[in-house]
This record gives structure tokens, C-alpha cells and sequence, in this order.
């Protein structure tokens, strides 16, 4: 492969781009996400009842895929609700474990009393695990990875600027 050498208008516009998407994604999506799985480690609890708890099954990309399909009811200031979510980010996720699947369906059986967790200002949010996951913690510092890799690119081209300026004022001494 020949030797490519990049443009440095194009690598600090790619290292500029990379910042303000890393930005933007972690303002709009990732922070609310974090702050909303914080949150629900403090919310209120009630009781509950398991209602629904089956597996499914489907097909993604010729491979099986398995999710944990759980319905709970509970009260809230007399009210009922319906709930369908473990945890913040496990509705309508699936995954190729069956075992991991089952063994939800074995934590959550129907008529099992649960604790929920319901958000004090609209309690129709609700979990029944609270708190942050492995994809929270990826989407909180997946944003950061992509800004760190701007902030790289650039630093790259400082560099690049500042050996051709060094050698510019080398050459000239001569």
C-alpha cells in the first residue's frame, strides 16, 4: 500500500468533527440516560406482582435471538400501573444467551411479589433493578472515547506544525 500522507486542514476538521459529536451526543442522549439511572436509586418503592414472564424468541441476522418479556403490577397513590422494565435499558433488549435469559425468567416468576421502583413524578416509569448497567456505563463514556480521539487528531497535527516550524527556524540558522 502506498504511503498516504493526510491533509492537516482535513485531520483538524476530523479532530473538530469528533469533539463537538462527542459533545452533542453526551448533552443530548448520554447525560439524561446517566442522570435518569442515578435517579432511580433514590426513587420510592411499592410493592408488586409479577403478571407476565415468558421468553421470546426471533430471528436477527440468521442468528436465534432470546429476550425476557416481564409484566408487573403495581400501586401507586391508589393507582394502578403496568410495568415492563427490568432495569432502564432492558426493554426490548435481546441477546443470543438463552441461560441469561432463563435465568431472569427464573428471578422474576408469575405471582412473585417484587419491589418496584417508580419515578416520583411519573410513576408509569418504573424498574424493578435500579441504577446504572454496563450499557449505561458504556453510553456514558463512549462520548468521551470519541472526544479523546479528536483531541488526539489534533494534537497530532500541533505536532506535525510544530516540527515543521522548528525545522524552518533550524534551517534558516544555518
Amino acid at each position: 500500500m502506498a504511503n498516504q500522507k493526510n491533509s492537516p486542514i482535513a485531520t483538524f476538521i476530523m479532530g473538530i468533527i469528533f469533539i463537538v459529536s462527542s459533545w452533542m451526543v453526551y448533552s443530548n442522549f448520554s447525560a439524561p440516560m446517566v442522570k435518569e439511572s442515578e435517579a432511580s436509586e433514590n426513587w420510592p418503592t411499592t410493592s408488586g406482582m409479577i403478571t407476565y414472564s415468558e421468553l421470546s424468541q426471533s430471528m436477527s441476522d440468521g442468528k436465534k435471538m432470546y429476550a425476557a418479556n416481564v409484566n408487573y403490577n403495581f400501586t401507586v397513590d391508589e393507582k394502578a400501573y403496568t410495568g415492563d422494565r427490568i432495569s432502564l435499558t432492558s426493554n426490548g433488549t435481546s441477546t443470543g444467551s438463552v441461560g441469561k435469559v432463563k435465568e431472569t425468567l427464573q428471578t422474576y416468576p408469575v405471582d412473585a411479589n417484587v419491589t418496584v421502583y417508580y419515578d416520583p413524578e411519573f410513576p408509569n416509569n418504573a424498574v424493578l433493578e435500579p441504577g446504572a448497567d454496563f450499557f449505561i456505563y458504556f453510553v456514558k463514556y463512549g462520548p468521551l472515547v470519541l472526544g479523546l480521539i479528536g483531541v488526539l487528531m489534533i494534537l497530532q497535527l500541533v505536532k506535525k506544525i510544530g516540527l515543521l516550524i522548528l525545522a524552518l527556524f533550524l534551517s534558516t540558522r544555518n
